[in-house]
């Protein structure tokens, strides 16, 4: 019997079953392992070479059938004698005629392998398992990331499968310093994850620190993929709703943030790169604004800041004025005016704010025939009916509407969704002191507390809010506009870079 070990692998022990030289031994460890006839999608083809039994295990429609006949093809042709005296480079240089061949030692090891979709060879006489890796995932063509879109620049998208993903960044990076480097984590999953940097740029603190969590990952499964790897990465209390860290879809986006200093990790089955370390402002640009000229580009990024404060302060303050009856300048006390109905005017703007995130979800979960005749009429009509019916002012909904845009006009989900919690907590605090008759108190809380959230997060030691703490003045002015790309001298400060400048030419070996 072949001799059992045991090898530490997350907080538990897993027997370590090395290969025997009896291929029925390890035929049936295999199988009963893989769960052989239990599940329908194992396969197990036992044949001859050169007089030798030999067994091939897979699993089914992970492969390429047309490569791996090819295989066989081949093995079937070899003479007796080829393995009379087997060694593993000859077996894996001669009798297999494929790129992708490593040699096991280890049955289990060999198992997790068929599992993720290679084909495991085993030999009589042999004490190695031979992987080769001719799996063929379910794929689809790259596209245009719905929540990223641009009207000029590439349309490619990242897809799940990990592969075709590096793929979209490697022929952006051709530099020899671009590193790659695969994990497995998850005891049942093993869901293949990549940490992505340039070597000679990016922070080797930072890329130790994610290799170490990495590595430290003590689950079952992955099988949330992006989201499950950022809540083990990046350690943040449940309270914050800031998002420590950037996701994109954009293959042009993680190779801009490669070249500027930033680690990117990436998850099979999941199309989201996930950028660290990043600030406050960092989820407030966007492609869109890098494919068009200077001066609109800025106009666009002004707008995008004027869109999410407007959508965080623009109903709680309206509110704070109405209820302290301040008046407004000119035609603008109109504002300040609106009819009366039955309904406080706070459970008013309370009840639109659910009514929003109701219909979003609608629409997120509607068939797509249905998604845009519920956008538009549905949201319409049941505006239309409940202002007739005097439940709703037409001001509340007005600025719940406009605040609603204004959240979306954030390029990240995630921050805008952020930015939603943060308007329904300053409405809140607004409404809550206004009992004391303090709603300006309430109001100023709303908006500090956050703040204090705000500058006192930090993204992987790097402040929440650079450029603004610590002050850098030429790199704040770059945050507020759109910066030429040729003028683009020095990479942010906020990853730390080793190599500083754009300008200086690359090294002609790798470090």
């Amino acid at each position: 019997m072949a001799a059992v070990k045991y090898r530490v692998r997350g907080k538990g022990k897993v027997a370590k079953r090395e290969v025997s030289q009896n291929l029925d031994e390890n035929l049936t460890w295999m199988k009963r392992y893989l769960g052989y006839k239990e599940s329908f999608d194992i396969l197990v083809r036992e044949f001859e070479v050169a007089n030798h039994k030999c067994a091939l295990i897979c699993v089914d429609s992970f492969i390429d059938s047309t490569v791996l006949t090819l295989i066989m093809e081949q093995l079937q042709k070899l003479p007796a004698s080829a393995l009379e005296h087997p060694s593993m480079n000859g077996l894996l240089n001669r009798a297999i005629p494929y790129i992708e061949v490593t040699p096991e030692s280890e049955l289990d090891a060999a198992a997790d392998q068929v599992l993720a979709g290679p084909v495991a060879f085993l030999i009589d006489g042999v004490s190695h398992v031979v992987v080769v890796d001719v799996r063929k995932y379910p794929d689809r063509s790259p596209s245009e990331p719905s929540l990223e879109r641009v009207l000029r620049g590439p349309k490619d998208g990242f897809v799940e499968t990990l592969v075709f993903n590096t793929i979209l960044v490697r022929r952006r990076i051709r530099d020899a310093n671009l590193r790659i480097e695969a994990m497995q984590v998850g005891r049942r999953s093993k869901s293949d994850v990549v940490m992505m940097y340039i070597k000679d740029i990016a922070d080797d603190g930072l890329v130790n620190l994610l290799r170490k969590r990495i590595k430290a990952i003590d689950g079952d499964a992955m099988t949330m993929s992006e989201k499950a790897l950022q809540e083990w990465v990046i350690k943040k209390p449940w309270w914050n709703p800031f998002p420590n860290g950037k996701f994109t879809e954009r293959p042009d986006v993680a190779a801009e943030h490669l070249t500027e200093g930033h680690v990117l990790l990436m998850i099979d089955t999941s199309p989201n790169a996930l950028i660290v370390p990043v600030t406050i402002f960092s989820f407030l640009q966007s492609a869109e604004e890098y494919h068009e000229d200077v001066m609109i580009g800025t106009y666009l990024k002004w707008v995008r800041f004027l869109g999410v404060l407007v959508s965080w302060v623009a109903p709680p303050l309206w509110y704070a004025l109405f209820i302290t009856h301040t008046h407004l300048p000119g035609k603008m006390d109109i504002l300040m005016t609106p009819k009366v109905t039955d309904i406080p005017i706070f459970w008013q703007l309370v009840g639109l704010e659910v009514g929003v995130d109701l219909l979003r979800l609608a629409l997120t979960f509607s068939p797509d025939p249905l998604t845009q005749s519920m956008g538009f009429f549905g949201a319409i009509l049941l505006g239309s009916v409940a202002i007739k019916a005097n439940l709703i002012d037409s001001i509340p909904m007005v600025l719940v509407a406009l605040a609603a845009v204004g959240t979306f006009t954030a390029p990240d989900i995630d921050f805008g969704m952020a930015i939603r919690l943060l308007r329904a907590f300053l409405l809140v605090m607004t409404g809550a002191f206004k009992l004391i008759a303090l709603p300006w108190l309430g109001f100023a809380l709303g908006i500090i507390i956050p703040l204090a959230v705000m500058f006192t997060n930090d993204s992987f030691g790097t402040s929440y809010v650079w450029p603004l703490v610590p002050f850098n003045g030429p790199a704040m002015l770059g945050q507020l506009t759109r910066k030429p790309l040729n003028s683009k001298i020095y990479r942010p400060a906020l990853t730390k870079p080793q190599d500083k400048t754009h300008r200086r030419p690359p090294n002609k070996e790798p470090v």
